[in-house]
C-alpha cells in the first residue's frame, strides 16, 4: 500500500477561509488550481511510498515507541514550491516555536524507522499544503505574497501521529488513518 507517517490539522475552518481569500484576492480560477479538501489537511512528517503489510506492522512498533507532548503551532505565511514564479504547490508555514516543535518530531519519527532501515526521500520542511496548481505552475504575485507572506492565520494543537493510507481516486487521493499514536 503506499502510505506516509503525518500530523493531521483540526483548525480545518482557518484553512477553509484561507483558501477561499486566496482565490478571491488572487483571481485564483479552478482551472489554475485545486484547494486541498479539509479533510486531507496535514503535515507530512514522512513519505513511505509503497509498503508491504509486514512492514506496517513493524513500522507500528517504531511509532508507538516515540513520546511528544501537544504541539501548540500558529498558521503564518504562504508560499509555493519549488518556485514562487513556477509554484506546483501553495502552502502554510507555522511560526517559529511550532516550526522546531515539529521538527524535533520529524527528527524522532525518522531516527526511529531509520532502525528498520527506513530513510525519508527528503528532509522534512513544515509547511501545510492547502492548493495543487493545475497544468502549468502558478506565479505567486508580489502582490499576494506581501498580503499573505507573514500573516498568522489561526493557531492549532498537534496531539496525534498517524501512519496514513493513500489511496489516489479520480476524484482525488482519499487517506485513512491505519495506525495513531497519542501525544504524552
Amino acid at each position: 500500500m503506499r502510505a506516509f507517517i503525518a500530523v493531521d490539522v483540526s483548525n480545518t475552518t482557518a484553512i477553509e477561509k484561507l483558501q477561499q481569500e486566496l482565490i478571491a484576492d488572487a483571481g485564483w480560477t479552478h482551472e489554475q488550481t485545486r484547494p486541498v479538501n479539509y479533510q486531507n489537511l496535514h503535515f507530512t512528517l514522512i513519505f513511505l511510498g509503497n509498503i508491504g503489510l509486514g512492514v506496517v506492522d513493524d513500522i507500528k512498533i517504531k511509532l508507538s515507541e516515540i513520546q511528544f507532548e501537544p504541539i501548540k503551532l500558529t498558521f503564518t505565511g504562504i508560499g509555493g514550491f519549488p518556485d514562487l514564479n513556477f509554484a506546483r504547490v501553495v502552502w502554510v508555514g507555522v511560526d517559529e516555536n511550532g516550526n522546531q516543535k515539529l521538527v524535533s518530531l520529524a527528527e524522532q519519527v525518522v531516527l526511529k524507522l531509520s532502525e528498520i532501515g527506513i530513510k525519508p526521500d527528503k528532509p522534512f520542511t513544515s509547511h501545510l499544503t492547502v492548493f495543487r496548481v493545475k497544468g502549468r505552475g502558478l506565479n505567486m504575485r508580489k502582490e499576494i505574497l506581501d498580503k499573505y507572506g507573514e500573516k498568522n492565520f489561526s493557531s492549532d494543537i498537534i496531539d496525534k501521529v498517524h501512519i496514513k493510507r493513500s489511496d489516489l481516486t479520480s476524484s482525488g487521493p482519499r487517506y485513512t488513518n491505519i495506525f495513531t499514536v497519542h501525544a504524552r
